[in-house]
């Protein structure tokens, strides 16, 4: 380099890559770590996904379905024990392997529900209606509504712009 602005540049860039390496280092770390540790935590938060075949929004305080015996189902801990109280009665399921769990009441259901579904480390209570949605409230058909997912695709995005900003610098480094 020939143009001492350029090389007096050139030298600053380097010295802030060899500042930051140990930064990026650590953020590819904990992006990887993240990725490894999410499961657990998504599981978790989706306890209720399906009641009747329709999909669940989470906090929700009110739901309408028109069958009278509606299947519950949703994820969690694998093997970890899911109580579904509805009004007054009390039932069980274990999540299998998978964290997947299922619900069935026996008998027909009819009206306003309170049903509340826990397990050792959440729940959710919220009022299950039998019968038609009302006219007055909106709804989604299920192509319209966004697709619950998860928070890996961004998690791999993240490592992988930072991979690449860390190759770029290191590849600057070798280059000067």
């Amino acid at each position: 380099m020939n143009n001492p602005l350029l090389r007096e540049e050139a030298s600053h860039i380097i010295q802030i890559v060899k500042r930051a390496k140990y930064i990026i280092i650590f953020v590819s770390f904990a992006a990887v770590v993240s990725m490894c540790t999410t499961t657990n935590t998504i599981a978790s938060s989706g306890l209720v996904s399906t009641i009747g075949g329709a999909t669940f929004i989470q906090g929700a305080t009110h739901f309408w379905v028109s069958g009278t015996k509606p299947t519950f189902s949703g994820l969690t801990t694998a093997g970890s024990n899911v109580d579904i109280t509805i009004g007054d009665i009390k039932n069980g399921v274990v999540a299998d392997a998978s964290g997947n769990w299922s619900y069935t009441p026996t008998v027909d259901l009819s009206g306003d529900n309170t049903i509340t579904v826990a397990t050792a480390d959440t729940s959710t209570t919220f009022t299950l209606t039998i019968g038609e949605l009302p006219a007055d409230i909106a709804s989604a058909s299920g192509s319209t509504l966004s697709p619950a997912g998860t928070i890996n695709p961004t998690l791999f995005i993240l490592a992988g712009g930072i991979s690449l900003l860390t190759i770029g610098a290191l590849g600057l480094r070798r280059s000067s």
